[in-house]
Order: structure tokens, then sequence, then C-alpha cells
């Protein structure tokens, strides 16, 4: 930050300099042209050198009061009569003491009555013109920097909205798990004690790990397959032998980074419309592989059917909100798609950018 600013001062610096520059070049050539067009011109590096000397010295006057009276849609009847009265003095003082130098240097025969009307005659117009131009540039500069640190204000709410949004749906996720959660331990008080004494120290142990991980919206999928387990482990002491789990993760990608908690609610929604709604046993299965440039997911139960093709929003919370994060996190980089199996089953394919993990957060998830 303190880099970019720096590189942002050093711009500015470079473009007074470059103004400057362009303002002394401007008149000179202006009073050049002006001299040469009544056969009177003398040598450019005449012009060149007062101009320097003269708005030199008046330029950055003129900029700091167009800083301080801008003309603009609720100033102009204030600010316009200023400026054409700073103008007119501001000329007059340059052209004064113009005249008196070249008097001396220049133009010994003439009064000081001749040389002020020698000089006003032949300078007040390109000074006039000059000092409006200058005006006009400030005026520009203000407006095109305003929007500018408007649309940094703008880009900054935009992010700060994205992160409070992605907050908001973290927190939809975790009391949506938690409720099932505690309703699966529910059931099982009487029937397996241990059991639920079972689910309650996983999920004690889940939400401790979700409070660690709450500051990072992205974590490394080594990090995030460990999260899981521990809800795979809640959801297969609840349905006993009726429910299996295969997790198939490539080695080369479980150093990337997916988002936190994304894949709970994908295994959730296979468990709950399957064997959830339907007799016999199931196999959810996890796979992850790299394909192209995309980190791809996929979660998969054998006991369920899609009747139609169905929107994200009416499987659950828990898909709503997985589909409003990546969206948040990715934009159009990313897909989230329910497609059947034959003969029966439903798979959840889940595609992300490829990016590895920093390599102290690799080292932390092993």
């Amino acid at each position: 930050m303190a880099h970019s600013q720096f590189v942002v001062e050093r711009h500015k610096k470079l473009l007074v300099a470059a103004c400057w520059l362009a303002v002394v070049f401007l008149f000179a050539t202006q009073w050049f042209v002006y001299d040469a067009a009544r056969g009177s011109a003398d040598p450019f590096r005449y012009y060149l050198w007062w101009s320097c000397y003269t708005w030199g010295v008046l330029t950055p006057v003129v900029v700091s009061f167009a800083r301080h009276n801008p003309i603009n849609a609720g100033t102009w009847k204030r600010a316009l009569p200023l400026h054409l009265g700073a103008g007119f003095v501001l000329v007059a003082a340059e052209i004064s003491i113009e005249a008196m130098i070249g008097k001396l240097r220049l133009h010994h025969d003439l009064s000081v009555q001749e040389a002020l009307r020698h000089y006003f005659t032949r300078h007040a117009q390109v000074s006039l013109l000059t000092y409006w131009m200058l005006v006009i540039a400030v005026q520009l500069y203000e407006v095109v920097d305003e929007a500018r640190k408007r649309e940094l204000r703008a880009s900054r709410l935009e992010a700060q909205l994205t992160a409070a949004q992605l907050e908001v749906l973290r927190a939809q996720i975790h009391p949506h798990f938690l409720f099932n959660t505690l309703q699966a331990a529910t059931t099982l008080i009487h029937e397996d004690p241990d059991g639920a004494e079972d689910i309650l120290l996983r999920l004690s142990e889940l939400l401790r790990v979700s409070v660690d991980e709450s500051h990072s919206q992205e974590i490394p999928l080594e990090r995030e397959l460990e999260v899981l387990d521990l809800y795979m482990g809640i959801q297969a002491r609840r349905f006993g032998d009726r429910l299996r789990f295969e997790v198939s993760i490539d080695q080369n990608v479980r150093d990337c980074m997916v988002p936190a908690l994304i894949l709970q609610p994908l295994v959730e929604n296979a468990i709950l419309h399957g064997i959830g709604k339907h007799k016999g046993t199931d196999t959810v299965s996890i796979r992850g592989f790299q394909k192209g440039e995309v980190l791809r997911l996929e979660v998969l139960n054998l006991n369920s059917h899609l009747e139609e093709k169905p929107l994200i929003s009416r499987r659950g919370v828990g898909l709503a909100n997985t589909r409003t994060r990546l969206e948040q996190l990715y934009g159009k980089q990313q897909e989230l798609r329910l497609q059947n199996l034959e003969p029966t089953g439903v798979c959840a394919e889940l595609s992300i950018p490829l990016r590895s993990a920093p390599v102290f957060l690799q080292e932390q998830s092993r």
C-alpha cells in the first residue's frame, strides 16, 4: 500500500511538472507568434526565458486559486466574477513587471507609461488566454480526479459489500447444518447413546474448526477434506450400514484453494435426496481432479433421481447459498450443476479456477 501511494504521488509530481512545462512553452509560442505576425519578433529563446520567469512564478498561484475556487453548477455565480477579477489582477501584475524589466533592458527611450502601453497592447490578450487555459486545465483535472476517487470508493464499497454478503451466506449455512446434525443426534439418544455422543463430539470439533476458518473464504482442499471427514463421520453414525462414503481426490489438486465448507452442503444434499428419501443403501462418492485449468469436484450418490432439470435454488438452502457464494467469489469462472446418472443416481459437478494454496497454508494443512 505504501509503495502504491508513493507511485501515485510520484506520478502526480511528474504530471504537475509536465503541465508547467506545457504552459511555459505554450505561452512562449503564443507570444512569439503574436509578435511575428506584426513583424517585430525576437529570437524564440527570449520568449521562452520570459515565459519561464513569469509563468513559472504565476502558474502555482493560478493553480492554487483555481483549486480553492472551482467553477461548477453550485459555485459559478460566485467563482466566475472572482476569476475574472483575479485574471485581470494577475495579468496586470505580470505585464507591469515585464514592462519595467523590458524598459530597463531594451527600451530605454520609452517612458514608464509608454512601456506599460507597449507591453499591455502586445501581451494582455495572450496572458489572459493563458490564465483561462490554466483555470480550465485545473477544472478538468479536478473533474477527472474526482471521478477516479468515486470509482475507487465504489470499488471499495463493492468489495466490502461482497465480503459482507459472503459472511451472511456462511452464517446461513452454519445454522442450517447445525439444525440437521442436532436432529440426527436427538434420534439416537435412546437407541444408541454412544452413537449420539460420538455425533456430538464430532459436531463440537466441526464447530471449532468452523470458527478457526471463519476468517478465510478459501482454504486448501486438503483442509476441506479434513472438515468433511468430521461431517461424514456424523452421517455414517446416523445411517449405519445403509450409507457408505468413497473419497477419491487426485494428489495434484489436494493443495488447491476451495471455498471453505463448500463440499459439506453438496454431500448433505446427496444424503438428503438419497437415502434420506429412499429405502435401501447408498454410496456417496466425492471426487476431485484437474480438468485443464479448472478444478473439478464431484459429489454423487446412487439412490436418487432428478425428475426434471432442477433449479439449484429448489434443492434447499445449502445448495442455493453454495451457488451464490461461488458467484460472489468467482463470477462467471465457476459452474455448479446437477445431472442424472444411469440407471439411478445424481451427480453434483462443481468447477472453479485451479489455484494452488500459498506454501504456509499447504504446510498447515499437512
